[in-house]
């Protein structure tokens, strides 16, 4: 059984949680989990929200902005762009004041006019930071809680085979089951996914201890795919765009939505081994 993953994640140096300001350091590089979407090849879709991650970091993470002309000749400093705070937990922030409202039963606002409205910014006003701190406490859960949930999705199909057929034989349905695991750019959400298990030898019985990014089957589908069909486009990314501007290519919508981007993994996948 194939699985398309995403996640949404802070990279990097933290500043720690030592209680005295004074004496706070940087972390060393790390990778902490935000948010996982899964979508599983039957259609079956997974999400979670972490409660675990440093919230305070994430929302008080910015870059500082190239200089326009203007600013340069004028001597201002750099603007901060808070690029994960308005990409990745404005949108999680969103879709849970929905989800608030929707399970408080106290009006009738679960309408698909009240989401659009929330969707296109509508209620911005009230996104703080205890406010997004109060959902996700909420409605977010625990990376060990997260880890058993995606076990059991993952291995649902798994482990109901593996009860009627016998590892042993050689052509059992069984062995179509095995997880296999596929994301675009795969990296770092693969780090990100492993260490919900802990280390590596930890991973769940009949988990791989890799995935296969589909970043790199995409580029070496736009070289085979124009040999054949157009020899004389001879540059990688003439290919390459060539081959995104295909009518059937997939038009990703909700970047940084973690399942909306494993939806889309689907859908290139599904795009790569067809054409």
């Amino acid at each position: 059984m194939k699985y398309f993953i995403d996640t949404e994640f802070i990279e990097g140096p933290q500043r720690d949680r030592f209680p005295v300001s004074l004496f706070r350091k940087n972390t060393p590089p790390t990778i902490d989990l935000i948010s996982i979407g899964i979508v599983a090849e039957d259609g079956r879709e997974y999400y979670g929200i972490s409660k675990d991650f440093n919230l305070k970091e994430a929302w008080n993470r910015f870059d500082i902005a190239e200089k326009t002309p203007f600013e340069k000749y004028h001597g201002f400093s750099g603007r901060k762009v808070y690029w994960l705070r308005q990409n990745v937990l404005l949108p999680i922030w969103r879709d849970l004041f929905f989800k608030a409202d929707a399970d408080s039963g106290l009006s009738n606002k679960q309408t698909e006019a009240f989401y659009r409205g929330i969707q296109s910014g509508e209620y911005d006003q009230y996104f703080t930071f205890e406010s997004l701190k109060y959902m996700i406490g909420r409605f977010g859960k625990t990376n060990k809680e997260i880890a058993e949930e995606v076990k059991e999705f993952c291995l649902k199909n798994y482990e109901e085979d593996k009860g009627v057929h016998s590892v042993v034989e050689h052509n059992h349905p069984y062995k179509n089951n095995t997880p296999k695991f596929y994301a675009y750019y795969a990296d770092y959400d693969w780090v990100a996914f492993c260490w919900l298990f802990g280390k590596m030898m930890d991973l769940p019985k009949g988990f791989p201890m890799y995935c296969k990014d589909l970043k790199q089957m995409l580029d070496e589908k736009s070289m085979s795919y124009f040999e054949s069909v157009n020899p004389g486009m001879q540059y990688f990314n003439e290919r390459l765009e060539s081959m995104k501007n295909h009518p059937n290519y997939p038009k990703q919508e909700n970047e940084h939505d973690a399942l909306a981007d494993a939806r889309w993994n689907k859908k290139l996948y599904e795009f790569l081994t067809e054409i």
